[in-house]
């Protein structure tokens, strides 16, 4: 049983696995968290809930609180501890400029999808160091809490209107695209990707989920994978395959390619014809 900080820019991460009860107390950040093993209780301004798999629970900072599992020997507290600016940003992003105003008005939301997505990016917090992959999904994924599930009035208060979005739709994911191809061993940043074609990241993401049905880490994840099968393919080494695809190591092309394929790299390379025993 285990309770474990990662740092991130904008953020703290904690997992615990312990049964240790957290006594009232306050964040100077806004707590985002969720339990995956078990129901969570807690006490807020006097009262009192469950917080069970599948919901999320919002804070923001100052609120008294405190918590403990209601089952110790199966908890996993996952919480993401997200600095009031780091949403400032995001709600900028959101309103295209101007200064937006935005909270959580609901201190619990039930959305299972969402909640799979931060469990998922949670565990990679803790599974792998820093990279464009976690970047991407912090982005995209803070994004969608915000503005599902934000109070959030994320129009631009200058009164200027968006640009139009159909009309760059196409020429600027067709762009990212042609760069993806054409950078897949470096890191691709979302951030740099979106001063590249010049939107923000929240509209790039819009875009690729508009007209691809994926967000861009994950079509680009696609493409890498479809890079490294083709290299497999060919006899590529592993390791070798992995730095040429972009992954950032022999282990992380390891899981995207189970998750993809349903089998790892050596599996499929040993069933492809032009594998030879070295």
């Amino acid at each position: 049983m285990v309770i474990a900080y990662k740092h991130y820019p904008g953020m703290e991460v904690l997992s615990c696995t312990d049964p240790f009860a957290f006594k009232p107390h306050i964040h100077d950040r806004y707590v985002v968290w969720l339990n995956t093993g078990c129901g969570e209780h807690y006490s807020l301004k006097g009262e009192a809930d469950i917080l069970q798999p599948g919901s999320i629970s919002i804070f923001e900072p100052g609120l008294v609180h405190a918590n403990h599992p209601c089952a110790g020997d199966k908890r996993h507290l996952c919480s993401f501890y997200v600095e009031p600016k780091f949403f400032d940003d995001l709600a900028i992003q959101c309103s295209d400029g101007g200064h937006p105003s935005y909270g959580f008005e609901r201190k619990t939301v039930k959305d299972r999808e969402l909640w799979t997505q931060l469990a998922l990016l949670h565990r990679n917090f803790f599974l792998e160091s820093r990279n464009s992959y976690l970047d991407s999904n912090v982005i995209e994924i803070f994004i969608s809490l915000l503005t599902r599930h934000g109070s959030a009035r994320l129009k631009d208060q200058s009164g200027r209107k968006h640009p139009s979005f159909h009309t760059t739709r196409n020429s600027r994911v067709n762009r990212a695209i042609d760069y993806f191809h054409a950078n897949l061993a470096q890191e691709i940043r979302l951030k740099d990707l979106a001063g590249i074609l010049g939107c923000t990241q929240f509209h790039l993401i819009r875009l690729f989920r508009t007209h691809k049905g994926l967000s861009p880490h994950a079509f680009l994840l696609q493409l890498r994978l479809e890079h490294a099968r083709s290299l497999l393919e060919k006899g590529s080494p592993i390791t070798d395959t992995a730095a040429a695809s972009g992954f950032s190591d022999q282990s992380h092309l390891t899981r995207a390619f189970k998750a993809r394929y349903g089998l790892t790299p050596m599996v499929y390379k040993k069933a492809t014809p032009n594998y030879r025993l070295t």
